[in-house]
């Protein structure tokens, strides 16, 4: 296996950046006390044989931060919740999968808030969802100081809002839903200002300022600071550069010529962490909503940031993510030789090279999908590895019409002739 390890020099880099360019369901086998599904197994030996882990490593730390999150929420034990999640936010922790383990504790202890606002909004019942936001409201009186808690609240506002206004248009939106939606906004934004995330080094506060951008004034002058900042403060969350490319689209806050300036700009800015990879993570968040992105995108420059995030993470989480984004965000009519197709062919060299094993659930997320519950999760496995495994079935198709099988190994993927 050969791997492209691109660490090009600051001058190099500059240059670069500153440039101005326009199957069968079963798998085979389990790992991680994975379950395998006999009854799908089909008559004949199976084209293509991976180990599936239906929950990875990734996900069951996320599961655990956001147990412990509404556990001691639960308990009314907010002091060591605050601490705790304090603590994370300090050392900028993450999963395997490269989720910020203090959000995901904060999501945790919000979880309760979340799913009756939830069942509020399906009601269309604007005060049972204001009364269940207003039960959190009194922790920012008895603990006025904590920025963690006031997180917290704010956050839990603004999902309140995001429930009404779901995936419409905010000029769209019926007049209650409406309604709703900027009272829940507003409020978020007024805590805005409780707190200085420089001051007080907390990614968390940064993220805050990025969430309630769409009820700011002036939102397009704004964006690329508040983001600034908040990928300084924590330049190894992928997440963070995902939102910006996101919040960078025309129908947000940006423009193309401005989303491809700040990808470029961004790399430079998180070379140290990222190689060019902080160019690629920006346009993949504007790529997941919108393939307009195409028309100002480098795609080689794209790529080797693809080579650089993979050299730099190469975990089972990661790779699989990286896969299913070139199988399902980068799809449509591609122009032979055009940036889509160039990178709707990196699915080839990212399987080959760095995938060893499934995990299901990744591949059945999809850009608007909500976090999967507990109780969806043998379904949601399911259909993961039937996509999963019917896109490595598409794509290797010569092969696998030739005879051939698919399998792989810890040591790499292998085609392998006859049954």
């Amino acid at each position: 296996m050969i791997i492209r390890t691109l660490l090009p020099t600051a001058r190099s880099l500059a240059a670069r950046l500153t440039a101005r360019k326009p199957g069968p369901l079963w798998a085979g086998a389990s790992v991680g006390g994975a379950q395998r599904h006999d009854s799908a197994i089909d008559p004949m030996r199976p084209r293509v044989e991976i180990p599936v882990c239906e929950l990875d490593p990734a996900s069951k730390d996320a599961a655990r931060l956001r147990a412990r999150g509404q556990f001691l929420a639960r308990q009314d034990d907010w002091e060591q919740l605050a601490a705790e999640i304090r603590s994370a936010d300090a050392s900028r922790a993450l999963t395997a999968g490269l989720q910020s383990q203090a959000v995901l504790m904060c999501e945790g202890a919000r979880q309760d808030i979340t799913e009756a606002i939830a069942e509020g909004v399906e009601r269309g019942d604007p005060l049972s969802v204001q009364a269940a936001v207003a039960s959190l409201e009194p922790l920012l009186a008895e603990m006025p100081g904590c920025p963690v808690i006031a997180y917290i609240v704010a956050m839990a506002h603004v999902d309140a809002a995001r429930a009404w206004k779901g995936t419409a248009l905010t000029g769209d939106l019926p007049p209650q839903r409406h309604e709703a939606y900027a009272r829940h906004m507003a409020a978020a934004a007024r805590l805005n200002d409780l707190f200085d995330p420089f001051e007080h080094e907390t990614p968390l506060w940064a993220m805050v300022r990025c969430a309630v951008l769409e009820v700011d004034p002036q939102p397009h002058a704004r964006v690329a600071d508040d983001f600034e900042d908040l990928i300084d403060l924590d330049p190894g969350n992928p997440h963070h550069l995902v939102q910006f490319g996101w919040a960078l689209r025309p129908i947000r806050f940006g423009s193309w010529e401005m989303l491809d300036a700040q990808a470029r700009r961004t790399a430079l800015r998180t070379a140290d962490v990222w190689g060019v990879g902080g160019y690629t993570w920006v346009y993949l968040g504007a790529l997941a909503e919108d393939q307009g992105a195409f028309r100002r995108l480098d795609a080689d420059l794209f790529v080797e940031g693809l080579h650089d995030i993979l050299a730099r993470h190469p975990s089972q989480a990661t790779v699989n993510r990286m896969a299913a984004l070139m199988a399902y965000r980068v799809d449509g009519q591609a122009d032979v030789g055009g940036a889509r197709q160039r990178i709707a062919n990196c699915f080839g060299w990212v399987v080959q090279d760095y995938l060893r094993e499934l995990h299901p659930l990744i591949w059945a997320e999809s850009p608007a999908r909500p976090n999967t519950s507990c109780n969806d999760t043998v379904d949601v496995a399911r259909l993961g590895q039937t996509r999963a495994l019917a896109t490595l079935s598409e794509f290797f198709a010569p092969a696998l019409d030739a005879g051939r099988r698919l399998v792989f190994a810890p040591d790499g993927m292998r085609m392998v002739k006859g049954g």
